[in-house]
């Protein structure tokens, strides 16, 4: 009977998602709205971290969060933007965009006049862009 729970117990770990193998996830928003007018306003939180309200005051401004995976509790984090229309969506959730679609650790959202854009890496090329919402 040990030897059943044990080697269960084994496996389970075996096939935890390849998601829980990064041990820190960077998220990036990027503002990417040439001239900035109307500005872009946003504000980031989780259930459990509140980042605060963002002015970015020119084209590229970064800001960055970073976190590690929690292996038992699904980790969700989210942003209102405002920018002549008001837009929110999830920038992290484990089993969602950024979780599962990426594997670098690395989440790199563009906001830009027509939408916002996924990469998984830091200062991406324009063809490793993918627009993933409108506003």
């Amino acid at each position: 009977m040990k030897i059943s729970f044990y080697s269960s117990l084994v496996l389970s770990f075996l096939f935890v998602p390849q998601m829980n193998a990064i041990e820190k996830v960077h998220v990036h928003i990027v503002d990417g709205i040439k001239k900035n007018k109307p500005q872009l306003i946003f504000h980031c939180a989780s259930g459990d971290d509140n980042f605060g309200w963002h002015f970015p005051t020119y084209q590229g401004s970064d800001f960055q969060f970073s976190f590690k995976p929690n292996l038992f509790v699904e980790m969700i984090f989210f942003c209102h933007f405002w920018w002549s229309k008001k837009d929110a969506f999830e920038v992290y959730r484990d089993s969602g965009a950024c979780g599962s679609e990426i594997d670098t650790g690395t989440c790199y959202w563009l906001v830009k006049e027509d939408g916002f854009y996924l990469a998984n890496q830091t200062s991406p090329p324009p063809s490793f862009l993918v627009r993933k919402f409108g506003w």
